[in-house]
């Protein structure tokens, strides 16, 4: 009993620690707020029918409802375009977009960008499609249980409640005229009033889900004014709405700031937007100002110096990055502008997420937290697919573009106009980087290019997956991450996307490099050491090299260190040194793109479109067992790219219960077979390609725990050797 309760001790003394007393205190009172009811009472439940526009305007403000929207198109307020004269999209890519906006027109919506599922007629907003369960559409949104098992994951009750389907809509109309698209849009806009009275229901729990149906609301408002289906009765639901969602983002916006994540900024955003788009409510200036204070105070924290971000996920960088180019460009557009610091850090966080792209795929690594959020959504590009986010990250700050002409250039019709479409372009390469902030190295050669992780969490982290690889080659994902699947699930899947094991890094007995404590929080937060990052650029030779402390809770102290060489002829080499005392288990996992293989020994051949890719594994001393895993009745050898999203994926684990320290090495050949790799007690590694016929040689150093230079000592090859050391 004593040590159970020093055990709980721990976890909340390392609770408190990572996230300062002031959150605890904070969440302590929030949570008694909501438990004794005084969140019901700040966010009174009402029906639609008991609000009125003219008591959310100011008193000034021309009455009746056909004045005010008269007077609105005067104030001297400008969005993104012009709602009589809506852009023109290149009609190559209408018939995608139809097809899609048909599908709404059915009541089917696309979830996480991936899959669609039908609603019923008339759409069933409290719906979990994927389970085929019903979440309760009565509760005041303070007493909903968002984890509830019975329903399953809440974010496929959010998903259409996001408005996603509002842009399909939207770029529907704009493309045909056709009028049963804007009419399509205000049936489930009242349908959705109809079964979300205000602060009821699971769609008033999350100031974020509020904030992003906002922000579709008001696109829809400037881009179907003259609709012939938008009636005035109509636009007046919707301008009350839209001042609705804001006075509740308003009033919980603290606890938002509290969770230090991207939440606070899509509120803010919404706020901001609100606020400088529609000075006719009595809260517009209130809102405008403490939206722009929350974007530039937040952004600035939120973003490191380097321009990585603090929640170590590509996907939660994008949806960041939306949030600013929309804030921005309203400011330009209004007269209003934020500060040159905030500007700069975002130009450097659009330039983290171009030298994290695959340039052939226009794909990031699937790294970190991946929920199927894109906010703004404007083309016809794959979700996966980051060119539209940074193109218009560039040209905003810049007013150049970054790529050739393609889908992703419609985001610039829509956010600047048609200009921007045909604005110059900036000749700019993705070269080998450092970001040191956020602990995000890359090697980059003529065509493949890896990226590692080595970083000390100061911020919550997400995944327990230090020293990650990911390797990309001609566009294909060579070896990925897992990604994250769904948020709430069953068992092994809840635990296992985020685990060390679902990542391409080193597992030790079994266990996580950070063990969890709750559904989004983890004890122990893993410290890093970056070592070195050389290139040797005259001879196509490059080393980035770095270890980490996770497992250095046991009792022996043991540290994982990964050396990563790129070589000449595609070939890369991972060397993984398990520092420590006594014998454990360790499990090398490499999780790899899903292509027919082959699994030989202790090599394995994947067949990719690009051509054949050869790994192999070996280990220092003695033997070890070498598996591949697809699909399989464990958690092991599956991929989720899109939210909610499980398929197989081959995982090869190269596992060995052995005396520390220990090596592991990785041989990587992209394009060719590896024959007589050999790798002893000498620290050398040789190996010789089948097609080219070309031999290599790396000397390796020792494997001492107090070295602290490159595990790298010489390499040979085509009768040249180079020294590393």
């Amino acid at each position: 009993y004593l040590e159970l309760m020093l055990h709980n001790i721990t976890k909340l003394y390392q609770f408190i620690h990572y996230n300062g007393l002031g959150f605890c205190v904070f969440r302590a009172n929030y949570a008694l707020r909501k438990k004794t009811g005084l969140l019901k009472l700040k966010f009174p439940a009402k029906l639609w029918s008991q609000i009125n526009l003219v008591d959310l305007v100011k008193p000034q403000t021309t009455r009746p409802p056909e004045k005010f929207f008269q007077s609105h198109k005067s104030n001297g307020r400008h969005f993104f375009f012009d709602g009589e004269n809506l852009p023109k999209i290149n009609s190559c890519a209408t018939s995608k977009l139809i097809a899609e906006a048909d599908k709404i027109l059915q009541n089917r919506f696309r979830y996480f960008f991936d899959e669609n599922y039908d609603l019923g007629t008339p759409a069933d907003w409290f719906l979990n499609p994927a389970t085929g369960k019903r979440a309760d559409s009565d509760k005041h949104w303070s007493n909903v249980n968002l984890f509830d098992a019975d329903v399953g994951d809440i974010k496929f009750i959010w998903e259409p409640s996001r408005f996603a389907w509002v842009y399909t809509l939207v770029r529907a109309f704009a493309a045909t005229s056709e009028n049963k698209y804007a009419e399509k849009f205000w049936t489930l806009f009242e349908s959705w009033l109809v079964a979300n009275q205000p602060n009821t229901g699971h769609n008033y729990a999350c100031g974020q889900e509020c904030a992003i149906r906002l922000m579709a609301m008001c696109f829809a408002f400037y881009a179907l004014t003259e609709a012939n289906a938008s009636t005035i009765k109509r636009k007046t639901k919707l301008i009350t709405t839209i001042a609705v969602h804001a006075e509740r983002i308003e009033k919980n916006i603290k606890f938002a700031i509290s969770t230090q994540t991207n939440h606070s900024l899509t509120e803010a955003a919404g706020l901001y937007t609100t606020g400088i788009l529609f000075p006719e409510f009595k809260r517009s200036e209130h809102w405008l100002k403490l939206g722009k204070k929350i974007l530039t105070n937040e952004g600035l924290k939120q973003i490191f110096p380097d321009g990585s971000y603090i929640q170590h996920s590509m996907n939660y960088h994008r949806l960041m990055l939306q949030d600013f180019i929309c804030a921005i460009r309203l400011a330009q557009l209004n007269n209003d502008s934020f500060s040159t610091e905030l500007i700069d850090s975002v130009e450097k966080a659009a330039e983290f997420l171009y030298q994290m792209q695959d340039k052939n795929s226009g794909r990031v690594p699937n790294y970190g937290a991946n929920d199927g959020a894109s906010i703004v959504p404007l083309n016809n590009c794959d979700y996966l697919d980051y060119r539209p986010v940074i193109q218009s990250a560039h040209y905003l700050l810049n007013k150049t573009r970054l790529y050739e002409s393609g889908q992703w250039d419609e985001d610039l019709l829509w956010l600047f106009g048609p200009d921007a479409a045909s604005a110059p372009k900036k000749n700019k390469t993705s070269e080998s980087s450092e970001f040191q902030a956020g602990g995000y190295y890359t090697i980059r050669n003529k065509d493949s290019w890896a990226m590692m992780r080595c970083h000390s969490f100061k911020t919550r982290p997400g995944h327990a997956d230090m020293l990650h690889l990911d390797l990309w080659w001609k566009g294909c994902n060579v070896l990925r991450d897992s990604g994250s699947f769904m948020y709430n699930c069953d068992e092994p899947w809840q635990d296992f996307f985020a685990s060390t094991a679902a990542h391409n890094t080193v597992v030790i007995d079994n266990a996580d490099q950070m063990p969890k404590l709750s559904r989004f929080a983890r004890l122990n937060w893993t410290k890093s050491k970056f070592i070195t990052h050389k290139n040797y650029a005259a001879d196509d030779v490059e080393i980035v090299q770095g270890e980490h402390y996770g497992y250095c809770r046991k009792k022996e102290k043991i540290t994982h260190r990964r050396s990563v060489l790129s070589l000449p002829n595609g070939c890369w080499l991972i060397v993984d040194d398990a520092l420590g005392r006594s014998t454990h288990k360790i499990e090398l996992c490499w999780q790899l793109c899903d292509v027919d293989y082959e699994l030989k020994d202790e090599t394995l051949i994947l067949q990719t479109e690009n051509g054949r890719v050869c790994v192999a594994v070996a280990k220092s001393s003695g033997n070890g067992k070498c598996e591949c895993f697809r699909g399989d009745n464990n958690s092991i050898g599956w991929q989720s790219l899109y939210y909610g999203n499980r398929e197989p994926a081959p995982t090869l684990v190269y596992s060995a219960k052995a005396a520390l320290p220990t090596r592991f090495i990785t041989l990587i050949s992209l394009g060719d077979v590896i024959n007589n790799l050999k790798f002893g007690i000498d620290s050398m590694v040789s190996w010789r390609l089948d097609e080219s016929e070309e031999e290599f040689v790396v000397g390796l150093n020792s494997t001492a725990a107090d070295f602290g230079g490159s595990t790298f000592n010489f390499i040979k090859h085509k009768s040249k050797t180079l020294n590393l050391d």
